[in-house]
């Protein structure tokens, strides 16, 4: 018998009993045992690491067994998933990269209410949900550490009251997603992430970077927004009343008709932002960088301007009264047509190179 026969008969062979392992642990996670089940989960972790090829199926297997394991906890119960729920998980974010296929994992409409995943340690390898589909997956209370979800899909996934710490939502597409008081510490990204119609209220953002993101019409009210990097987010006729923002990066951001009354912007910079028709009424945008911003026909009555750049700014038909002005830099703004009625500007000598609205228009 010739090396390649022999190398070809040990190849069925072994295949032959990868699929034997294969049905026995199907066989295992039918189980009534908890623990026959588990052994069936790490059978199946195992064939993944020893069979590349057999991984998409397996993948497909867990998948399927944890959406139909999840089960709504019972009233009054702890809002966490059964231990085998959970070591299906981790199983799944442990698996081998690069062998998927075109297998997802896929979590769709799974009640994972309480899911704990976390790498071992800060230097361990980080768990893999790249690509995943979450669709209606309830990850309420959810803590997840050093996880990839790098491109996961779903519409009205929850992540409500949820802890993420370096956690990689990069180019992820979660449209209507909620994670109202979600809390994501800053070694968590979002960047280039799809957020449209998604509810953030209240949620803790602080120093995230999510900057190319996707917000339109997303609901922030009350969100801690402070040193956040939003430059070049589109959060067009997102709401972001009474938010905190101190500091955070929104240049070249698309705020069209955005709603920002009472937003807290101190210091933030919002160089080359384009806010047409935005409500900024009441704002604090003290000491703030709008240079080159785009403010035509934006609210801005009673914000506060004190300090802040507004250089070559296009204020046109902005409205702008009772708004403080006072010690802002106002040089080239564009203030045609703007109402600076109880407005406090700044003395005309330092409006030299100012676009300004007609004299019966300036009342202040």
């Amino acid at each position: 018998m010739s090396v390649g026969q022999t190398r070809e008969e040990l190849r069925i062979t072994e295949q032959g009993q990868i699929t034997d392992r294969f049905t026995a642990a199907i066989t295992n996670l039918g189980s009534a045992s908890q623990d026959v089940r588990f052994g069936g989960i790490y059978a199946l972790e195992r064939i993944m690491q020893d069979s590349a090829r057999d991984q998409p199926r397996v993948v497909s297997v867990l998948s399927a067994y944890l959406r139909t394991h999840a089960d709504v906890p019972k009233p009054g119960g702890k809002p966490s998933p059964t231990e085998d729920v959970q070591a299906v998980a981790r199983v799944l974010a442990s698996r081998p990269a690069g062998q998927d296929g075109t297998a997802k994992v896929d979590w769709t409409g799974a009640n994972l209410t309480g899911l704990e995943l976390a790498r071992e340690d800060a230097a361990g390898r980080r768990l893999l949900l790249d690509h995943a589909r979450l669709t209606r997956t309830d990850l309420r209370k959810a803590a997840l550490t050093g996880v990839d979800l790098i491109a996961a899909s779903g519409v009205g996934a929850k992540f409500a009251d949820a802890h993420l710490s370096d956690v990689d939502l990069d180019r992820a597409s979660l449209p209507k997603a909620d994670f109202t008081r979600a809390r994501l510490e800053r070694t968590t990204t979002l960047v280039d992430t799809y957020l449209g119609d998604a509810t953030l209220a209240e949620a803790d953002l602080s120093s995230v970077d999510l900057h190319g993101a996707d917000l339109r019409n997303a609901d922030l009210t009350k969100a801690d927004l402070t040193d956040v990097n939003l430059s070049g987010a589109v959060l067009a006729g997102a709401l972001l009343r009474n938010t905190e923002m101190y500091g955070a990066d929104l240049s070249q951001a698309n705020l069209t008709e955005a709603r920002l009354p009472f937003a807290r912007l101190w210091t933030a910079n919002l160089k080359g932002v384009a806010a047409p028709g935005a409500d900024l009424s009441g704002t604090n945008l003290g000491d703030a960088d709008l240079s080159g911003a785009n403010l035509s026909g934006a609210n801005l009555s009673g914000a506060n301007l004190f300090e802040a750049k507004l250089t070559g700014a296009n204020l046109t038909n902005a409205d702008l009264s009772k708004a403080t002005l006072l010690s802002a830099d106002l040089t080239g703004t564009n203030l045609t047509g703007a109402k600076l009625e109880g407005a406090i500007i700044p003395a005309h000598g330092s409006l030299a190179a100012t676009s300004l609205p007609a004299a019966g228009d300036r009342r202040g």
